[in-house]
């Protein structure tokens, strides 16, 4: 299973998170941890995120970990390593989970 996502739908116009679903926080706070592990690391080739793929959703079974990179065009890229469910985020960067340390000259 692999998971697309643009973390605006998730924001309204102003950056806050809309009123979801039990499930839909869930599925949330996963994405928003994978992209401030992904974020503050952005330098390292893989990312081993500190959640097990089993936080993702009520009721499942997998204890795999997650393992994460961002590509060069900025999209977050994640799987676990166990099991075949991985996913994409893209639109992360500027949000309140981005903890990128930006450069300025």
């Amino acid at each position: 299973m692999t998971l697309k996502v643009d973390l605006r739908k998730f924001l309204d116009e102003e950056g806050k998170v809309l009123e979801l679903t039990e499930q839909a926080k869930i599925v949330f706070q996963f994405l928003t941890k994978v992209v401030s592990s992904v974020s503050e690391n952005i330098e390292q080739p893989l990312i081993y995120v500190d959640l097990n793929c089993n936080t993702r959703a009520i009721d499942l079974s997998c204890e795999g970990s997650i393992e994460a990179n961002s590509t060069a065009a900025g999209i977050i890229e994640w799987h676990c390593d166990s099991c075949a469910v991985s996913g994409t985020i893209f639109n992360w960067q500027e949000s309140i989970w981005d903890k990128e340390k930006r450069i300025i000259h």
